[in-house]
């Protein structure tokens, strides 16, 4: 497994890796309106660039594919965890999360946060982030229920 930064000419396989986890995993746990919606950010080119970009985004590959990307930004926030579709439960978000971390301690980040969703509240349990609230947020109409995490980063 080879980590690295994500590059700009990275954005449209992210952007369907994203699209196919959300399509994949999110009817488990939300209705086929969230899950619409959500998958629909993958589409919106120069917001998803942001989303990348606009943080410090590692990318996880295996054998030259991409199959998974996180997402930090200098304030701890944990902007994004996804793996492929057909590559998750193999380790590789538990990968991602300790980059993460590890990236926390260089930059003498102490405290990491996110929002978390029903199907990625488990990976940051287990790496030991808390649930210290949740929000209720509306996306065109359609309204999702997120969990607000943190976890403190020993340096």
């Amino acid at each position: 497994m080879n980590i690295r930064l994500a590059q700009p000419s990275d954005i449209s396989e992210l952007a369907m890796l994203y699209r196919q986890a959300v399509l994949v995993h999110a009817p488990q746990h939300y209705t086929p309106a969230q899950t619409a919606m959500w998958a629909s950010f993958g589409a919106d080119t120069d917001t998803f660039r942001q989303f990348i970009l606009g943080v410090t985004t590692y990318v996880a590959e295996d054998a030259g594919a991409i199959v998974g990307f996180v997402g930090i930004g200098n304030d701890g926030h944990v902007a994004s965890t996804y793996v492929r579709h057909d590559c998750q439960r193999q380790g590789i978000g538990m990968l991602l999360m300790q980059v993460v971390l590890e990236h926390a301690q260089r930059q003498g980040i102490l405290r990491l946060f996110a929002e978390a969703s029903e199907f990625s509240l488990g990976l940051f349990r287990r790496v030991g982030f808390r649930v210290y609230d949740t929000e209720w947020v509306d996306r065109d109409g359609v309204e999702f229920r997120r969990y607000l995490v943190e976890r403190q980063v020993l340096l």
